[in-house]
């Protein structure tokens, strides 16, 4: 089973040690958890923070620019809070303080899960192209999703400006805005995964789509497991059966 990892910025020796302390007094629950590799670290679902450090406060906003946390727990002599949208922990810090707050972050990551609709959006400007796409990925899902299309990279733009969507399917030759140039702004705009979807297949090809910093490069027409397994790894689980896709190799461009 994968652990969740705290990262922590500014933390007291004694915080480390009640942290590595709830493992042991807690195995049940707390050894889902495990402390990132080092202070500051850009790794981790969950980040503890003791903003009372002008130094660590600092870093923690410069965490938070390049880095996406799931949820932060601030720790603080203060009563008051310091982030909306983080969980404000008071010291002194506590074994039953510090076990509710990771009891709630965990709670809301769930809650989070359980009522957000996964989005995906397949942009390519051959019809047939979108249908089967659309079509199929539907098919796949073990999970409610929403499957919209675009037929252009300008278009898709204005899409994921409108719309949160967790995975993107991009072809590469279109007319105007080629999937490259739309794949380097949907990733200046917004955190979301893009997956090139071309003919191209040349390492030429393969070098500029992550130079365009997409996430991964499926060649049309995809595999069958490999079209899964792009939507396992990006968005969780599909049906089991096995996939057919023989339609898809006639829509190839």
């Amino acid at each position: 089973m994968d652990k969740i990892i705290i990262s922590h910025v500014g933390l007291m020796e004694k915080d480390l040690v009640l942290l590595r302390n709830l493992s042991h007094l807690d195995e049940t629950w707390f050894g889902n958890f495990q402390l990132a590799s080092e202070p500051g670290a850009m790794e981790g679902q969950i980040l503890l923070v003791d903003v009372d450090k002008p130094e660590s406060r600092s870093l923690w906003q410069r965490m938070k620019a390049a880095t996406h946390f799931e949820k932060t727990i601030v720790i603080s002599r203060s009563k008051q809070p310091v982030d909306d949208d983080a969980i404000h922990l008071t010291r002194p810090l506590i074994f039953r303080r510090l076990r509710e707050a990771l009891q709630q972050a965990t709670q809301s990551d769930q809650q989070e899960a359980k009522t957000h609709v996964k989005n995906i959006l397949v942009v390519d400007d051959n019809l047939p192209v979108r249908t089967f796409m659309k079509q199929k990925l539907h098919e796949i899902l073990d999970f409610e999703a929403g499957v919209d299309v675009a037929e252009s990279g300008e278009e898709a733009l204005l899409k994921v400006r409108d719309c949160r969507y967790d995975l993107v399917f991009m072809d590469v030759m279109m007319p105007g805005m080629d999937g490259y140039q739309a794949c380097r702004s949907i990733k200046q705009q917004v955190k979301t995964k893009v997956v090139m979807l071309t003919s191209k297949s040349s390492t030429l090809n393969r070098v500029k789509a992550k130079m365009s910093g997409c996430d991964g490069y499926i060649t049309k027409p995809p595999e069958d497991r490999e079209l899964a397994e792009v939507v396992r790894r990006y968005l969780g689980a599909t049906k089991t059966e096995t996939l057919i896709f023989p339609q898809l190799a006639a829509l190839g461009r």
